[in-house]
């Protein structure tokens, strides 16, 4: 498991973060985790995923396929939200392209930062 998944229950968020490299298999693999959790799919815990000690190696033709993923949740991931902390250049672009379409097409409110304050500012309002 390249993952690990803890719960901050007074924030009501769910922080989730992935080492080493990172494919799109492993994505999956946490997601498939997080549909399982009562705080995600039924009390509405945003997430904060930190990718600072991995690297994507996620190209632009996955992207479509992580729409018609998060379209088949939609249920669930609507009007939440996920902060997306990276630092690595190739990890801060193929966020970006995730952020854009996602927010569009799905109502999933993602936003890209540097540091974890920043994330856990904007998931707290």
């Amino acid at each position: 498991m390249k993952y690990s998944i803890s719960i901050d229950h007074e924030l009501r968020i769910i922080r989730y973060a992935h080492d080493g490299i990172i494919h799109h298999e492993d994505i999956g693999e946490a997601w498939k985790a997080l549909l399982t959790m009562t705080e995600f799919t039924q009390l509405k815990y945003n997430l904060l995923s930190d990718y600072r000690n991995g690297k994507l190696q996620i190209g632009r033709k996955f992207i479509p396929e992580l729409i018609e993923f998060m379209r088949a949740i939609e249920s669930v991931v609507k009007g939440k939200k996920q902060a997306l902390i990276v630092d690595e250049p190739h990890s801060v672009v193929a966020s970006m392209l995730f952020e854009a379409k996602v927010q569009k097409e799905i109502g999933f409110k993602v936003n890209v930062f540097s540091t974890e304050a920043a994330a856990l500012h904007w998931l707290s309002y």
